[in-house]
């Protein structure tokens, strides 16, 4: 690994994503500094994703070129994380004075400091391994051909990823990729890295989505056990076990995360449905906090940029939810902006199957 690269993606995938995602830790007025850097790493990323797919889906079926998208997906990010550092900076300032966490932190013992450090070590250990031995199989061609298509003509689904002649990009399978442009997400980060989209693909990105889903496993295990780190380490070192021993077929969740991170599928099944999840957590209550409701939408449209199994799954889990929520709660204000979340879902499906 370049030590240009590392710290080129250490901006792109952690710093950026952090900064656009403290908008979210101002808004739900979360606290704690490790929930604090977890809400706005995973949720930052996520509103990346949904930013991605509101830039890129235009300008593929415009055909304007990678270099414009690259140009405008910078000014995008610049200004999402201007904006939210003003409104986090904001409100740390109004509140200094008047924090007074003594009290509140829970005590660490030595149990629960041996529990974390082993879950570290085994995600980390996860995390390494793919980027340094990555396993790579023959499904791969197509995501990497157009990636490298993209890079080097700056056309986005122009080239046919078999013959290399030129089509349009509503032609064959690359049809569907207009609606989940994952593959330009990821050019978009080669081109404006200097990185080959293989070993992008290959070396870094397992490294830190394997990290960041991980992550939002923290957040879940922090929401399903009432915030005792106890547990949560128990929590993570039983899924660490799962994965690194669930590698019963290419299909697994185990195999998505820790051989297939890399594509937007894997992302989707990792990443996004488990947010979706942790989401859920967070509203089912009846007393529950209304600022939660618009990430629905905005991990909707992320969701959308993955893969098409987000662009299916996700009006699937919307509705399911919604409808139980419904039948426990009455409120149908509440489950109308549930099922809202899944119309640009729909959009995307009805264009894909006109």
């Amino acid at each position: 690994m370049k030590g240009s690269d590392v710290l080129y993606l250490s901006c792109a995938l952690l710093f950026v994503p952090m900064l656009i995602g403290s908008f979210w830790v101002h808004l739900l007025q979360l606290e704690g500094t490790v929930n604090r850097f977890l809400h706005a790493w995973v949720l930052g990323f996520t509103t990346m994703l949904a930013v991605a797919q509101l830039l890129l889906v235009p300008m593929v079926a415009l055909q304007r070129t990678l270099y414009e998208a690259v140009m405008l997906w910078k000014i995008l990010l610049e200004v999402l994380s201007v904006i939210s550092l003003i409104l986090f900076c904001g409100r740390e300032i109004q509140k200094s004075g008047k924090r007074d966490d003594r009290g509140k932190r829970q005590k660490m013992t030595a149990w629960t400091a041996v529990i974390g450090i082993a879950a570290a070590v085994l995600i980390l250990l996860q995390a390494y391994i793919p980027a340094r031995y990555q396993h790579s199989d023959d499904d791969d061609a197509r995501f990497i051909a157009e990636e490298v298509s993209a890079v080097v003509h700056g056309s986005m689904y122009r080239e046919d990823t078999i013959t290399a002649d030129f089509m349009y990009w509503d032609t064959g399978e690359v049809r569907k990729d207009l609606t989940s442009p994952w593959t330009m997400f990821v050019a978009m980060m080669a081109y404006d890295g200097g990185i080959a989209p293989a070993v992008l693909s290959h070396a870094y990105l397992p490294f830190f989505l394997i990290l960041l889903c991980y992550a939002l496993y923290t957040l879940i295990g922090q929401k399903l056990f009432d915030g005792d780190w106890e547990k949560t380490g128990v929590f993570l070192i039983l899924l660490s076990v799962i994965h690194l021993w669930g590698y019963t077929s290419t299909h697994t969740l185990a195999s998505m995360i820790l051989l297939r991170i890399w594509q937007g599928k894997a992302v989707c099944a990792g990443f996004m449905i488990p947010l979706f999840f942790y989401l859920f957590y967070r509203v089912m209550r009846p007393d529950y906090e209304k600022r939660w409701l618009p990430l629905f939408y905005v991990a909707a449209v992320g969701a959308c940029l993955l893969s098409g199994v987000g662009i299916i799954t996700t009006p699937i889990l919307l509705g399911i939810y919604g409808f139980v929520d419904f039948c426990c709660h009455r409120d149908w204000k509440k489950t109308l902006m549930i099922f809202l979340a899944a119309v640009p879902c729909g959009m995307y499906l009805l264009y894909y199957l006109r």
